[in-house]
């Protein structure tokens, strides 16, 4: 499972050495993480400190998306057609 983490820190704006520093966990730790490899409970943590769901950080496949509305908030995970 890959994590769109890049993607969303960079939407609000904070690095990923500052998302590690958050988290209190090395930038290599976090780049290993953004591959599958993280446990689901600091996937939690990853998702609490950039407040946002965890299924938001899910990348999507060929069935589903993810769906922002105008003001650029995020509205969920679509079927696509």
């Amino acid at each position: 499972m890959e994590l769109r983490v890049k993607e969303i820190c960079k939407k609000k704006g904070i690095t990923l050495q500052e998302l590690a520093d958050m988290l209190g966990i090395s930038r290599q730790a976090l780049d290993l993480g953004i591959k599958g490899n993280f446990k689901s409970d600091r996937v939690q943590k990853i998702a609490d400190a950039l407040e946002c769901s965890v299924f938001e950080l899910i990348a999507s496949d060929q069935y589903a998306e993810h769906s922002y509305n105008e003001n650029g908030e995020w509205r969920g995970v679509l079927k696509k057609n």
